[in-house]
């Protein structure tokens, strides 16, 4: 019996060895929920009237800023509104100058009650996400020429409203798209409705014709008349496919600067 007994707890120490093991789990840790970065505020370096917004001196060396008179001319009809031009900007002998303005929405649908009330209507559809046609995209202040095209469109929030950027350009015939005239513009709204801002802001790209002294491809005017329409969307998904960066000035450049804009009544 007692040669039994080592045997006997040499067998329960085997057993023992092979019995699974249970592992001690490691500690719970809990790691704070990380806050996404927050965007720097916009310190604004331009102010005028109501206007303030952020100025990149890359885009333009100075400003002036201006208010300018209501008028009833028939062809410049508009109430007083704010005007800020942009000195020093990357493109100079453009067909318009680069400007932003800022128009009263009540005292500009008095003195147009048969256009202005409309569009603002319809820009607020599209800032809220409705799709654009191939119509013309609301615009102010209004021209004596027709919008022959809108092409590098997106809704692009400001510091207190929204609105549309699309590139175009104003003609009273068949223009062909071309760095003299083809210009940025930013047509937005207050979120309560009260003003509205046009920014008009030319741009080039290396693709287009310096001007518009002459129809592509060697067509006289009247062959290019004829064809115009096809043209011009050919022309439209040729600036949609262009990069941002590859616009003078870059079309994120321009983004950023109307981005900034508040408007303090």
């Amino acid at each position: 019996m007692r040669k039994l007994f080592p045997l006997f707890v040499l067998l329960l120490t085997m057993l023992a060895c092979g019995l699974p093991q249970t592992a001690t789990p490691p500690p719970i840790t809990t790691e704070p929920p990380t806050e996404p970065p927050t965007e720097p505020p916009i310190v604004p370096n331009v102010v005028c009237n109501e206007v303030s917004l952020f100025l990149d001196p890359a885009l333009a060396a100075s400003f002036t800023c201006e208010t300018v008179p209501a008028s009833d001319l028939e062809f410049e009809i508009y109430p007083q509104y704010t005007k800020i031009t942009l000195q020093g900007y990357p493109l100079s002998g453009t067909f318009f100058t680069p400007y932003i303005s800022v128009f009263p929405v009540a005292a500009y649908s008095a003195l147009r009650p048969d256009y202005v009330p409309g569009r603002v209507a319809e820009l607020q559809a599209l800032t809220a996400g409705a799709a654009p046609g191939a119509a013309s995209l609301p615009f102010l202040p209004l021209f004596n020429a027709a919008q022959t095209f809108h092409a590098q469109y997106r809704v692009i929030p400001f510091q207190n409203g929204s609105g549309i950027r699309f590139l175009t350009l104003y003609a009273q015939y068949y223009a062909p798209v071309n760095n003299h005239d083809m210009f940025y513009t930013y047509q937005a709204l207050t979120g309560d409705g009260q003003y509205w801002v046009s920014a008009i802001l030319p741009v080039n790209h290396a693709m287009l014709p310096p001007n518009a002294d002459n129809p592509p491809g060697g067509q006289t005017w009247e062959q290019f008349g004829d064809n115009y329409e096809p043209y011009l969307a050919d022309m439209v998904n040729q600036l949609n496919a262009q990069p941002d960066g590859s616009y003078l000035p870059a079309l994120n450049a321009l983004d950023a600067l109307v981005g900034s804009i508040t408007i303090q009544p």
